[in-house]
């Protein structure tokens, strides 16, 4: 894998959760961090990192799942990604919206394309390594510090998705 991309990568030497998930004859390895805090985040910012790794050790893109997906199939498959995640946040936290927000909460962030499958001048979220940040404000939260509840959470988002993306059955194991 290209170093380039990979020196930015989240440290998960230390996961919360690890967990190998199989899907369609393919085995993955989901990570979550355990929550974080930084400095430049603000102190009442919870972080926390998730990864799906190749059987290679490289990050997941909907690619390897799906090689023909049109760029079209691929941003609705993230957007339903984005979606559980946010779900999985409001459901930890208990997230309060006000109608004045306009700052989303969670904030979602991702490493970007990975270099072995990006096209020079296309956007493809097909190529997009499955590498994200989520970011909660808990100022806004009812029910803040359930970490625990917010990785499984989170976990569950990401296999659910990617039981999507391999078009699987949401709830087969």
């Amino acid at each position: 894998m290209d170093q380039l991309f990979r020196a930015p990568l989240p440290d998960m030497a230390n996961p919360a959760l690890t967990e190998r998930v199989e899907l369609a004859g393919q085995a993955v390895t989901v990570r979550v961090s355990p929550v974080r805090r930084y400095r430049d985040y603000g102190r009442d910012t919870d972080v926390v990192h998730v990864q799906v790794l190749r059987e290679d050790g490289t990050p997941l893109a909907l690619r390897d799942l799906q090689p023909d997906a049109t760029r079209e199939a691929a941003y609705t498959l993230w957007s339903f990604l984005c979606d559980q995640l946010t779900a999985a946040a409001n459901l930890a936290y208990e997230l309060e919206r006000d109608k004045e927000d306009v700052e989303p909460n969670p904030k979602l962030g991702c490493w970007g394309p990975r270099a072995d499958l990006a096209v020079a001048g296309e956007d493809d979220d097909g190529a997009t390594a499955l590498v994200i940040g989520v970011a909660i404000d808990t100022t806004k939260a009812i029910r803040p510090q359930r970490h625990r509840l917010l990785i499984l959470a989170l976990r569950s988002a990401v296999v659910a998705s990617l039981r999507q993306w391999s078009g699987l059955p949401a709830a087969a194991q």
